[in-house]
Order: structure tokens, then C-alpha cells, then sequence
């Protein structure tokens, strides 16, 4: 797997490197002496350092019970999960930015009040009716998985749901906060989860793949593949050169714009009964080239094959710290492996900004997190190392 290099732009911010070449260099979850704290709602959150305090583990009371239960369990979860120390490590150092991203490590104005007192009362009935409307059940633990879901449903294997029980990780209630007391247990819960979404990583790249090979029969007519890719490069070049020069008001637009025309219905016009304006494609389009015909560039339907050519053909998918992050927030189920929501947040992780660590850029800033807690262990190459750890997955 290699980055997407445009020529002529710098890709540090937009795209997270990955290595194939890196031999040996080994970390250690037992280095961690940092977690990356807040108060902020995803909504008030803004650059790193604005948003999260660098606490030291004694200092942090649930931190430093979710690191203890990733350092205490390793030996036994590595033998049930499968996985090798470097492995287990990698998954640890997402399962943190994860716990950081999802609720600044417990932090995060709200978490602790809608689980005590009045707060949780009023938190279980409104969920409790939600769930019984067809909602899902509630959010859980400092990494805030859906515990009961995956304890009830088909989201993972029966193995792993035995796991979970082997551990004491149960749900008795779709309605509440099953792990919030025992920040230790949402670790073990949430090292379950992400292995089994890493060994999903193949079917995902299976889907790109098949998606990727209709496109090319469609075209085969009038472009070659190595015609219709370079195509799609240049389209995708030329867009994030328009948001490398952009200012910050603009960037936000372009990225969620070309992200919506991604997430639109297929092939759907102006006036179309029955499609919502924020899922019309041909709306969408014209929101898009509002900005882009500044910079004389006119986006067009097939521009937005070209692109989907091009973002799922070998090497331009997520790497594995990306797709974790986003098939924790997304699924791994049909509504997450949808060909064009995954291609919307590859392109979220292109036309990124890092720093800002809003919920619209999920992804992003939970591999970034990630590269940060990996950089307490290993200097320097923290995000290079979790995703050569994890290459068995791909």
C-alpha cells in the first residue's frame, strides 16, 4: 500500500503515511505515560492543542483504569484474539485515541453526568424509548461502543461475543451505560471489537476492489484503465490543490460538499421526489462548483466516476489505523461498507485538516491520536509502526 502522492502537494496533512519497509522497531504499551485529556464537546473542539490537556496517567482516574485493563490483559486477550505483542500493541494505541477522540478519555462535559444521579435517569428513559422505536442501544465506556448491540446482534462473531463473557463484559440493558463503571472492562470490550473490525480490513479492500472493476468495464469502451486513473488523479489533484489555497471557511465547504456529493443518490436530478436536497446529486454538484468554478474548475457526473476509479484502486484505500477508526464510528455492516460512504471518508482523510478535531473528521483525528500515543513508545514514526504492525490484516 503506498500514500496518494499528487504532484506538487505537500500530503503530510492530508494523507497519513504508510511504510512497508519498517523492520523491527517495536513499542510497548507499557511506555504510555501520557493521555490525551478533555473537557470539550466534539462540537467546541478545535486545534490539538486548544482541545487536549497532555495528563499524566496517575492523574487521570478512568485513563489510567482503561490503560491498566489493555496492560493487564495483554497476555491472555493476545492468546484469545491471535495476536502478537506488536499486534496487540498497535490495536492498544487506536483503542486510546479512540477513548481520547470519543470521550476525552472520560473527560468530556456530559460523560460523567448523564451517568449519575438525575442525569441517568432521564438518560435511560429517553434512550429506552429510543431503542424501542428502533434506535440502537446505548453508547458505552470511554470508547463508547454500542456493548449490547454487539452482545446481541450479528455486528461480530459468536467467538468473540463468548470472549466478551469470558472477560465479565455483559449488557443488561440496552438503555444504559453498561461499561461506565469499569473503564478496565471497556478496554478489554473495545480490543475485542477493533480485532474483529482489522480482520474485516480484507473484505473492505474486496469491496473497493469489485466496485473498482465495474467502473473500468463500464468506461472500457472509451478510456483504458491507466487512462481512467489518471483521470480520477488529476480531478482529485486538482481539487486539493484548490483546498491547499483555500482559507479555513472555504476548506470546510469543499471537503463537506464533495464528501455529500459522494453520499448522494446515484444519478438523481433537480426536483427529484422523494430525495432530501442534502442527498441530490445534481444539487450537490452545483453547491460544489459554486466554489470550484473560482478557481476554473467545473465538476462534472463523470468527474465523480473518474474519482471513485481512482480512490478504490489499489493503494488509495484507508490504511488499517483509518479504517478502525472509521468502521468503529461507521460499522462494518452493510449501512459502513457502502462503496461510497467508505470513499466520503477517504476523502475526509485527504482534504483534512489534522488539527482540527471535530466530529466531522473522525477518522483523522483518531489515527492521529493514535500516532500520538504510539509516538510515546516509539519516536518519531508512531502511525508508520501501528499500521506495519498490523500488515497481517491486510
Amino acid at each position: 500500500m503506498s500514500s496518494i502522492n499528487f504532484s506538487g502537494i505537500n500530503n503530510s496533512n492530508q494523507d497519513i503515511k504508510y511504510q512497508n519497509n519498517i523492520a523491527d522497531n517495536k513499542f510497548d504499551i507499557e511506555d504510555i505515560s501520557i493521555l490525551y485529556t478533555t473537557e470539550k464537546e466534539e462540537k467546541e473542539r478545535t486545534t490539538f492543542d486548544e482541545t487536549f490537556d497532555e495528563t499524566n496517567v496517575e492523574k487521570d482516574e478512568d485513563g489510567a483504569k482503561f490503560l491498566k485493563g489493555l496492560q493487564d490483559n495483554k497476555e491472555s486477550l493476545c492468546k484469545d484474539l491471535g495476536l502478537s505483542d506488536d499486534e496487540y500493541d498497535a490495536l492498544s494505541f487506536i483503542a486510546l485515541g479512540l477513548a481520547s477522540q470519543e470521550t476525552g478519555m472520560g473527560n468530556e462535559h456530559g460523560y460523567k453526568e448523564e451517568n449519575k444521579g438525575i442525569g441517568k435517569l432521564f438518560r435511560t428513559i429517553g434512550k429506552y424509548i429510543d431503542y424501542l422505536t428502533g434506535g440502537k442501544s446505548a453508547s458505552s465506556g470511554l470508547t463508547q461502543m454500542k456493548i449490547y448491540d454487539f452482545l446481541e446482534g450479528n455486528q461480530i462473531s459468536d467467538e468473540k461475543k463468548a470472549l466478551l463473557k469470558k472477560y465479565g463484559i455483559d449488557a443488561k440493558s440496552a438503555a444504559k451505560d453498561n461499561l461506565f463503571d469499569n473503564p478496565d472492562k471497556s478496554a478489554i470490550a473495545t480490543m475485542i471489537v477493533l480485532t474483529s473490525i482489522a480482520e474485516n480490513y480484507g473484505n473492505y479492500k474486496n469491496t473497493l476492489n469489485e466496485k473498482h472493476n465495474e467502473i473500468a468495464e463500464k468506461y472500457s469502451s472509451k478510456f483504458s484503465e491507466d487512462e481512467l486513473y489518471k483521470k480520477g488523479q488529476t480531478v482529485m489533484g486538482d481539487i486539493s490543490n484548490v483546498y491547499q489555497n483555500a482559507d479555513d471557511e472555504e476548506k470546510v465547504k469543499i471537503r463537506e460538499t464533495l464528501k455529500q456529493v459522494m453520499l448522494s443518490e446515484n444519478d438523481s436530478i433537480k426536483g427529484q421526489k422523494g430525495v432530501d436536497d442534502e442527498y441530490n446529486e445534481e444539487l450537490q454538484i452545483q453547491e460544489l462548483n459554486k466554489i470550484l468554478s473560482k478557481y476554473g474548475i467545473n465538476f462534472t457526473k463523470d468527474n465523480l466516476e473518474y474519482i471513485r476509479f481512482y480512490l478504490s484502486a489499489p493503494g488509495n484505500e484507508m490504511n488499517i489505523t483509518e479504517y478502525c477508526a472509521y468502521a468503529w464510528n461507521k460499522g462494518t455492516g452493510a449501512t459502513g461498507m457502502q462503496f461510497d460512504r467508505m470513499l466520503a471518508d477517504k476523502i475526509g482523510t485527504i482534504l483534512s485538516n489534522p488539527e482540527d478535531f471535530d466530529y466531522d473528521q473522525f477518522t483523522v483525528n483518531v489515527a492521529t491520536l493514535a500516532d500520538k500515543y504510539a509516538e510515546q513508545s516509539t519516536e518519531g514514526n508512531g502511525i508508520d509502526t501501528i499500521n506495519s504492525a498490523l500488515k497481517k490484516f491486510e
